[in-house]
């Protein structure tokens, strides 16, 4: 537990950090590249977690490859990688068309993108924006802190506190500046009204449990499996066909509301992803085989 609260000191840590920073390098480092307040504060934190990430896992002790769960010989870890892209776009593939069945979504492309050349272009960077984001977000999650955290505790409080922050993290961007100047106050106020959106359950539910029992199977893959590169290539192949869903289709829309299936996070996590998640984590936690440790 003491290594989970310190993870969560260290990335609060930096976005009050930015806080503190960003609105005075706002005028003459941000906006000139085009970026609004809202995504310098989080950019600037997150950018400042990454520099200072190794000194934290140093104070740790778990700045090791083999802590992130990188603990297979090239070629098993390739392999290891394509095969967990493989589940990952079949998981997602199949709730697509649970959602199309029952007419959650319809195909809709725009019609000026909807070609070959387009479509490729979307599969390769949705590919390598999922890698990117994979290998980011695993390393971190299933990777560091699961590592930290299973010297102490079980899996199931692993899992779930590991899940539950990657969820939150999600919702919890900051908010836009309103009319207020940016300064310091209206810095922690951002924060704080992005934190709040948290605490505004309700309309996050759905999502934020079908992240959850996401988080919950990768933590089980990584214990089972004892290496981070299945996670990975699954969660790489969740983000490609999410990305592919978006291009080709659009969520149906009945009496100006969509289903209570999905979320209106992102059209695609909601109450059915949740459900068949929690079938797949279900099914896999009782038919896999503890790795060795």
């Amino acid at each position: 537990m003491v290594v989970f609260l310190l993870f969560l000191a260290f990335l609060f840590g930096f976005l009050a950090l930015a806080a503190l920073f960003v609105p005075v390098l706002q005028p003459w480092a941000f906006d000139p590249i085009g970026l609004r307040p809202e995504s310098s504060l989080y950019r600037f934190a997150m950018l400042s977690a990454v520099i200072a990430l190794p000194f934290f896992l140093r104070y740790l002790h778990l700045n090791s490859w083999q802590y992130a769960g990188y603990t297979l010989a090239p070629r098993a870890a390739w392999k290891a990688l394509a095969k967990g892209l493989l589940i990952g776009i079949t998981i997602m593939l199949v709730l697509n068309a649970m959602q199309w069945a029952l007419n959650i979504h319809h195909f809709a492309p725009r019609a000026d993108r909807w070609n070959a050349a387009y479509f490729l272009r979307t599969l390769v960077s949705g590919l390598l924006s999922g890698l990117a984001v994979a290998l980011i977000e695993e390393t971190f999650f299933r990777g560091l802190m699961h590592s930290g955290m299973r010297r102490r505790l079980s899996f199931w409080p692993t899992a779930l506190l590991t899940a539950s922050l990657y969820a939150i993290l999600h919702f919890m961007k900051p908010a836009p500046p309103g009319a207020a100047a940016f300064d310091i106050v209206n810095a922690f106020r951002m924060i704080g009204a992005g934190i709040g959106r948290v605490g505004d359950f309700s309309p996050i539910a759905d999502s934020f449990s079908t992240l959850v029992v996401a988080g919950v199977f990768l933590s089980m893959v990584r214990e089972r499996t004892g290496n981070i590169l299945w996670v990975i290539g699954i969660h790489a192949g969740w983000v490609m066909i999410i990305k592919l869903t978006r291009y080709a289709t659009e969520p149906t829309v009945v009496a100006d509301q969509t289903s209570t299936w999905i979320g209106s996070y992102d059209d695609i996590t909601g109450w059915l992803a949740t459900l068949w998640l929690g079938l797949i984590a279900t099914i896999f936690w009782y038919v896999s085989r503890p790795a060795a440790r």
